[in-house]
Formats: structure tokens, sequence, C-alpha cells
């Protein structure tokens, strides 16, 4: 059985999240997979109205496959250079607005929650997880025992993790 063309758009609707992961996959760069996938939304829309396509599925990721295909046949100048993967790095993993702002909020609870602490608690967290002291360091800085500065942080830290937890849900 073969569909129109307007069927095809309605299964690439359908189809589009596993396509993005798809593509994803196989350039491992999401931004070039959104333009890939938008490139292959243009190319549907330039199919003739009477031509039938028995596979919908099938025609979408071949279609895709190739984009992809082609996609890497272009010349590149940074190729040559041998920084294609510094720049897609760079590109690619930048942090995304939502992502700052969540980032954010966490260390501004975390803070709070670092604020909220005893003293001799906050001072062990400051020490091990700011300033990268290890427990040792921690435990000759402090004169106590490293099983003591081992117990005390993680007492520390889950105090530390409730506290923003419990700010978190209420929205403070």
């Amino acid at each position: 059985m073969s569909i129109s063309k307007l069927n095809v758009l309605q299964v690439f609707q359908k189809e589009y999240q596993n396509l993005f992961k798809f593509i994803k996959y196989k350039v491992k760069c999401p931004d070039l997979s959104s333009d890939l996938l938008q490139d292959l939304y243009l190319k549907l829309h330039s199919v003739p109205e009477n031509k039938k396509i028995n596979n919908p599925k099938g025609y979408l990721n071949t279609a895709a496959r190739n984009l992809i295909i082609d996609n890497s046949r272009k010349p590149y100048h940074v190729i040559e250079t041998g920084q294609e993967q510094q720049i897609d790095l760079a590109i690619c993993d930048q942090i995304s607005p939502e992502q700052r702002a969540i980032d954010q909020n966490m260390v501004e609870l975390l803070g709070s929650a670092l604020n909220q602490l005893p003293t001799d608690k906050r001072d062990l967290v400051t020490l091990s997880r700011v300033h990268g002291w290890t427990n040792q360091q921690i435990a000759s800085h402090k004169n106590k025992s490293l099983s003591w500065v081992e117990k005390n942080l993680a007492i520390s830290l889950i105090m530390c993790s409730d506290i923003a937890q419990e700010k978190n849900k209420h929205g403070k």
C-alpha cells in the first residue's frame, strides 16, 4: 500500500523523536541533529504531491541516513587543520540557558543549605568540596582522626542535601 506526501508528513510528526535520536546517535551533536531533521522536513515538502511512498518509515529513515552521509561529505576547512573535534566539542558541549538556570538555582539552594549547617560541619564541607582538601588533610588540620572526618563529612553532606531538598520542595 502506498501513501501520499501528506501522510508521510504525518508519519514524520509521529516519528520525530525516534528520527532525532537516530540522527543524534550518528552525528553526536544535538545542534547538528536538529539542523538535519529540519533539512529532512524541508526535503519532504519538496516531494511531488502525486508521488506514492510504499513504506513511509523506511523512506524517512533512508532520507535521514542520506542527509547524514551528505553532511559528512561536505568539505570543511577545519577537518584539514585537525580541529574538527575541538570545534564540535566547543559547540555541542555548551550549557543551554535552561540548564544554566537550573544549575544556578541548585547552587543557591546548596549555598543556603550550607549556611544553615553548624559551623564545624560547614567547615568540613567547605574544606572538602570547595577547597578540594583530602579527608586526611582535613583530619590533620582539625587535629581529629580520619574516621571522625569521614563520619562527620558524610553527616554534613546528608544534612546539606536534606535542607536543600526541603527548600526546593517548598520553593523557598
